[in-house]
């Protein structure tokens, strides 16, 4: 992003020694007057922010004492940006890929940066729903890519979310294509198949990375593996699945596309040797062994060892005890943070029967010590959690899709409301207290294309998640975290309906005002709508386009 926007009303010194050098992705191929004219309105626009006359929109709109210190790593939804801000919304550092992001990013010890990407369906593949991708990519602190390793052809592809492992090896999610026939003859329904004609369902991989391009898929595990439906007695895989929760209802969806599970988060328990698994459209968060052999994966030590959130998928309960509706992002809190051992996920909301909001859920797994769970009355415990953050009214916090939660060390919870790249924290309430309450608050102002104008109501600029990482993580250390200023553009002086473009729209917006006291309309700043507003308007013609 272009480092000329303001901070406190000053701007960065920075940006004017060596400015051809500090351009990056987004202006390298713009003519170089687009780039000069806008610097001329980064000049009016942080005049108006000293005098506070601008209404802030996006970036940081709220900190208050107490947050946890650190900085913030996320990349725009479909976008080739990931980057490192810090608590005043200022820029650290920034990455560019050649492909967009699909969909996590994660900072590694070293300070490489380790990102999913999307290099786009491959020919004679049907694997293309939302949060696919296909790629891992690994860059330096500097930004040159050091790695890829890809899983993408008509039988497999990588989707949303991967892990890094202690060994140094990934994890990752991806679909496996199972056609018709193979779909049938499992037990699945024919009648549902007439959408996708195919079904994708989960596949785990763990990948060691071999020199600067590929990999060795060292574990495995299968869903395919562990299906069980009640629908063809013939098939191997017949049987109640009341009595055998540890396999998942090949006939239980909830619509009759191939995606069929979504499973959209992974995350490795490595003093357990488990992995956790969001499956939002059942649902559910799963728990699988991964103390075991591939061969054994494929077997009965390969079912699930535990299972969270709708124990309607294993044949029990009702919807009234149905705790996850559409989750996203679950995790366990770490062994060295304030709830370890607890579990948190973005409870979107989807489908929930009191109506459509989102809140923010904690519970802690019935676990044995020996890190085993039993069934109690045929249910994996507990029954209930508790929620960390719910809006009020709750209708006024809700994402239909995206979204992430994560402790912090000083015992506070950040997240991410996917819809709307919305970054909260909150200080989080003892179990049974009142919600948290929002002591920082950040907008995304970075979309697909580019970065947004300051002012104009945010738009297009969705973001999978945001995770921080504490000022002490072992990566930062030797590394330039100088602030380069915020990510968004000054507001575009005259771009009254926030077109990015100063066009005759304005223009009528500008003279319906004349005559008035209307700030909004008032450029100089001298208390009426006149001549001199016109000018300034007329000076500034078209240069916010792009």
């Amino acid at each position: 992003m272009p480092q000329h926007v303001m901070l406190g009303g000053e701007f960065h010194s920075e940006f004017f020694q060596d400015m051809e050098n500090e351009m990056n992705s987004y202006w390298r191929d713009r003519p170089t007057m687009t780039v000069a004219a806008s610097l001329i309105v980064a000049s009016v626009a942080g005049m108006a922010v000293a005098e506070g006359t601008e209404d802030k929109t996006i970036g940081l709109l709220d900190r208050q004492e107490g947050c946890s210190p650190g900085y913030n790593l996320f990349t725009p939804l479909n976008s080739i940006w990931t980057y490192l801000i810090d608590l005043d919304g200022n820029l650290v550092r920034e990455w560019t890929d050649t492909w967009n992001g699909g969909n996590s990013v994660y900072l590694l010890d070293n300070g490489d940066l380790l990102r999913c990407a999307d290099n786009g369906p491959q020919e004679g593949s049907v694997l293309a729903a939302g949060g696919d991708g296909g790629c891992i990519h690994r860059f330096n602190w500097e930004g040159d890519l050091e790695w890829e390793y890809c899983l993408n052809n008509p039988e497999y592809r990588l989707h949303h979310d991967i892990q890094p492992m202690p060994n140094g090896n990934v994890l990752a999610i991806a679909w496996e294509y199972k056609s018709y026939e193979e779909a049938v003859q499992a037990g699945r329904d024919p009648e549902s198949m007439d959408v996708s004609n195919s079904l994708w369902p989960l596949y785990i991989v763990e990948v060691e990375p071999t020199g600067s391009e590929g990999g060795n898929i060292v574990w495995e595990w299968r869903l395919w593996d562990h299906v069980i439906q009640d629908q063809d007695p013939s098939a191997a895989n017949f049987g109640v699945i009341s009595e055998n929760p540890g396999k998942v209802d090949l006939n239980r969806y909830r619509d009759e596309k191939g995606d069929w599970i979504h499973a959209n988060s992974i995350d490795y328990n490595a003093e357990l040797d488990q992995i956790l698994i969001s499956t939002p459209f059942l649902s559910e968060l799963w728990v699988i062994n991964h103390g075991i052999t591939s061969e054994e994966a494929a077997g009965p030590a390969g079912d699930l060892i535990y299972r969270w959130g709708n124990p309607q998928n294993y044949g029990q309960g009702t919807i009234d005890d149905q705790r996850n509706f559409f989750s996203h992002d679950a995790r366990w809190v770490d062994s060295d943070l304030p709830g370890a051992g607890n579990i948190t996920f973005f409870n979107n909301g989807q489908g929930r029967p009191e109506g459509s909001f989102s809140t923010i859920y904690e519970f802690t797994p019935d676990m044995n010590m020996d890190g085993t769970y039993d069934l109690v009355d045929g249910r994996y415990g507990p029954l209930e959690g508790w929620e960390l953050y719910r809006a009020d009214p709750a209708e006024d916090f809700y994402s239909s899709g995206l979204s992430g939660v994560e402790r912090q060390p000083n015992g506070n919870t950040i997240f991410c409301k996917g819809r709307g790249g919305v970054f909260y924290e909150i200080d989080t309430p003892e179990k049974g207290e009142e919600f948290g309450d929002i002591i920082w608050l950040y907008v995304n102002p970075v979309a697909s294309a580019g970065p947004l104008h300051q002012s104009c109501p945010p738009s297009g600029q969705n973001s999978f998640r945001y995770s921080r990482y504490a000022e002490d993580f072992v990566g930062f250390i030797g590394k330039d975290l100088t602030p380069m200023g915020p990510l968004e553009l000054p507001a575009c002086l005259g771009d009254f309906d926030c077109t990015g473009v100063v066009d005759g729209a304005d223009l009528t917006l500008l003279l319906g005002a004349w005559g008035t006291i209307d700030s909004e309309y008032d450029l100089t700043g001298e208390g009426v709508v006149d001549g001199a507003d016109l000018t300034l308007l007329l000076g500034f013609w078209g240069i916010c386009s792009g």
